[in-house]
């Protein structure tokens, strides 16, 4: 399931960000019009909708407190990215060291630079980053990421952990995911740190 957005008294003329923000793999929820000027909500973030380009409303709304204004006098990449970055900003995230981890849409993030992780390997990085300089053995990755309660017999494990160490550690100036012989796996430095939404 998607990031929610809440579209309130929204009319056609956002309907171009709304297939954008939909195709991105947001849940749009499209809610009738209030008391309140035509706005998108997630969670406590406010992105309001100004339909004409008013730079001194715009000033006024963000005085106000509104996190943004966005509208169809913006382009629509530019509008979409806004809402996007305000999404993000306001999601829990963990951090270990330059890595940061997005927990709602499970974007993941070394030096600013975005690393695409397919499931498992997204699976064994938080399992990881959850236990930061903690060496976590082959056996209890096998529990946690692929329910076994007992050794298959294959490489599964290393070849998935090498194929992550490629993804978060090459053209970097330090290895963050490293083998401790004996031990297991474990992601360092080992400071973690759980940052709330925005």
């Amino acid at each position: 399931m998607g990031r929610r957005v809440d579209c309130h008294g929204l009319g056609s003329d956002f309907a171009p960000l709304a297939r954008a923000l939909s195709a991105r793999g947001f849940d749009l929820a499209m809610l009738g019009p209030g008391s309140e000027p035509p706005r998108v909500s997630i969670s406590d973030t406010t992105i309001l909708w100004q339909g004409v380009d008013d730079p001194a409303a715009r000033a006024r709304a963000l005085e106000s407190g509104v996190q943004d204004v966005v509208g169809p006098w913006m382009h629509e990449d530019e509008a979409v990215a806004r809402i996007i970055r305000l999404a993000r900003d306001e999601q829990p995230r963990l951090r270990v060291g330059d890595l940061l981890i997005h927990l709602v849409d499970r974007q993941v993030e070394r030096a600013g630079r975005a690393i695409p992780l397919l499931a498992r390997e997204y699976a064994l990085l938080l399992h990881l980053a959850r236990r930061p300089g903690e060496a976590i053995s082959r056996e209890a990755l096998l529990r946690a990421i692929w329910g076994l309660e007992f050794n298959p017999g294959t490489n599964s494990v290393e070849v998935h952990m090498s194929r992550l160490r490629a993804k978060i550690d090459r053209d970097f100036d330090w290895p963050l995911l490293r083998t401790i012989k004996g031990k297991g796996y474990a992601l360092c430095p080992v400071v973690a740190t759980v940052l709330s939404g925005a």
